[in-house]
């Protein structure tokens, strides 16, 4: 089994990166491939799944991480009923830090605001996934209160993900939650704004 890859990075797309290590190019999915940079040399923890195609011939393919602890939970997200590692990928797009702090504390309505995560798939983490660390829970009490504050003010999921995911606006954990609501707001009014622009 293969824990981890360290190689040159020869190709980003929109999915996946292309990594060269020992003469041998692998074809890498990864959550953010803007991550990564054409021509360095990075390790990359890996996951290789292996599924049968509908005509019974074996299909493998690389999952790739930045560090050990998004793998972990990749593999945790794989154990749960009806999660397979596109979905998981997809999942693990959002902030782990954030993920891990609503599983402690059982916030179903926050996960459910979180991008590629149901309802049903909230539930499901917040019963299996074991998380071993409580930090930062007073940071996403915060966030599941600025959750409510936008659906109340009548913003659709997407928009509510595209906020929770930015950093820039969830990082700092000092801030009021009327200017978390205010920046929020205006981030999502500048962001509809240009993509009325580019339409």
């Amino acid at each position: 089994m293969v824990s981890y890859i360290i190689g040159k990075i020869t190709s980003l797309n929109k999915k996946t990166i292309t990594v060269e290590s020992n003469w041998t190019g692998y074809v890498i999915n990864v959550t953010n491939p803007e991550l990564f940079e054409l021509g360095k040399v990075r390790k990359i923890y890996l996951h290789k799944h292996t599924s049968l195609t509908n005509k019974n011939s074996v299909n493998e393919e690389y999952y790739g991480f930045v560090n050990y602890d998004q793998k972990e939970m990749f593999l945790k997200l794989l154990s749960l009923n009806g999660i397979g590692p596109k979905t998981a990928i997809q999942i693990l797009k959002n902030d782990l830090s954030l993920i891990k702090n609503m599983i402690l504390s059982k916030d179903v309505k926050g996960l459910s605001a979180c991008q590629s995560i149901n309802e049903k798939v909230a539930r499901q983490m917040i019963d299996n996934i074991e998380i071993s660390s409580k930090e930062g829970l007073k940071t996403n009490q915060k966030i599941s209160e600025l959750i409510s504050a936008l659906e109340s003010l009548g913003y659709q999921k997407n928009e509510i993900e595209d906020v929770i995911s930015n950093k820039e606006i969830i990082g700092d954990a000092s801030i009021d939650l009327s200017d978390l609501v205010s920046n929020a707001i205006k981030y999502i009014a500048i962001k509809a704004d240009g993509i009325s622009k580019t339409a």
